[in-house]
């Protein structure tokens, strides 16, 4: 799939420039027309600057402009996963323990459901338990589709 290629060829650019590799996102790839949007997200300890942005975007250009992995036009943007980040797998779930977060699941559980709001209980290999207003679910990040950080202040 073009994300895991992607992701095995941009990850390590960005973590040489010191920066946490925190995920990636493609819009339009299903389109047969228009351009493709190809979205990363850094991170860093100390925050992430225009500049820094700007730096990953040169590195990672250079990179896929000679691997060549997409074969249509596309529009490569660089960004900080900003407060509402989108968890994009189980460690990064852990990290997050105890944030609010949205989850929309490709498989509804028992009941129905595929989509929750709750608070990250605890994650433990794949499983993650979530604390919503119900009461607890219990479910694996593979069957996770989408997960954002609810921001709270």
């Amino acid at each position: 799939m073009l994300i895991e290629q992607l992701s095995a060829l941009i990850a390590p650019e960005v973590e040489d420039l010191g920066f946490i590799f925190w995920g990636l996102e493609i819009d339009g790839a299903g389109q047969h027309e228009g351009v493709m949007t190809v979205r990363i997200f850094i991170d860093y300890e100390e925050g992430i600057s225009v500049d820094d942005c700007q730096k990953v975007s040169h590195a990672v250009s250079a990179v896929l402009d000679v691997e060549d992995p997409i074969h249509r036009a596309y529009v490569l943007e660089v960004s900080s996963p900003g407060m509402n980040r989108r968890v994009f797998n189980a460690i990064q779930a852990k990290s997050l323990e105890g944030f609010m977060v949205k989850v929309q699941l490709f498989e509804a559980l028992e009941g129905g459901r595929r989509r929750f709001k709750g608070v990250i209980e605890s994650v433990v290999d794949e499983q993650v338990c979530l604390k919503t207003e119900e009461g607890e679910v219990s479910f694996s990040f593979d069957n996770v589709e989408k997960m954002r950080v609810v921001p709270q202040f």
